[in-house]
């Protein structure tokens, strides 16, 4: 019977000291206040949920990620930190891919509505990576089409750019497209981490990569 007691006495001394590690929240690879320009896109995105509890924004529609992977979308002023700048307002908003099983975050796609956000982030972007390809109009001789393979007539064109950054230390490439003018602009940043499956899935996807044959400006 006293061996009984001793063992009862030594498992919920087990249970006492094992319920606070269950408990227990990672950090996530950061110090400070959450910033994108920070993140180096091996965080674990589970983590920085708990720890910055950022407001959910219900996914629509055109909002979706690669298979294996979780999506989580918010237009909270936090999570809008770039480089201590604060995107948020105008319906930006930003939308996080992470791995299903390690919870590893994989990439992000920020959304801007506002010419003076874009043109801050921008800005910004040349402080945190190297410029690498850049076109904010049409080459000469070349001609612009629309969806449908038709030549669009001169003053009917929709304002597009596209800028491509690398951080080489992070190992993180970004991509910025401008669509439209205010205030129908919509700007998109897309962060990847180079060479990993999801970065190669995602710039298969979205033709991220169609620079690559092209003469920077």
């Amino acid at each position: 019977m006293k061996n009984l007691y001793c063992l009862l006495f030594c498992l919920s001394l087990l249970a006492c000291n094992s319920s606070p590690q269950s408990n227990s929240v990672k950090k996530p690879g950061h110090t400070g206040p959450f910033d994108l320009a920070k993140l180096s896109l091996t965080e674990h995105m589970p983590d920085i949920l708990a720890i910055e509890h950022f407001a959910v924004q219900a996914k629509d529609t055109t909002d979706g990620t690669m298979l294996g992977y979780e999506l989580f979308k918010t237009g909270d002023k936090k999570a809008l930190n770039f480089g201590g700048a604060f995107l948020s307002g105008h319906n930006a908003h930003v939308s996080f891919h992470y791995e299903e099983k390690s919870g590893q975050l994989a990439g992000y796609e920020l959304k801007l509505y506002s010419q003076p956000q874009s043109d801050t982030l921008i800005r910004l972007l040349g402080n945190n990576a190297t410029p690498i390809f850049k076109r904010t109009k049409m080459p000469k001789g070349e001609i612009e089409i629309d969806v449908n393979g038709n030549e669009v007539k001169p003053g009917n064109s929709v304002r597009q750019t596209y800028r491509v950054w690398e951080n080489s230390a992070k190992g993180i490439t970004y991509y910025l497209t401008e669509d439209g003018t205010e205030p129908k602009l919509t700007t998109t940043l897309i962060a990847l981490k180079k060479n990993t499956p999801f970065s190669k899935d995602m710039t298969s996807l979205k033709q991220l990569d169609w620079y690559k044959n092209e003469k920077s400006e």
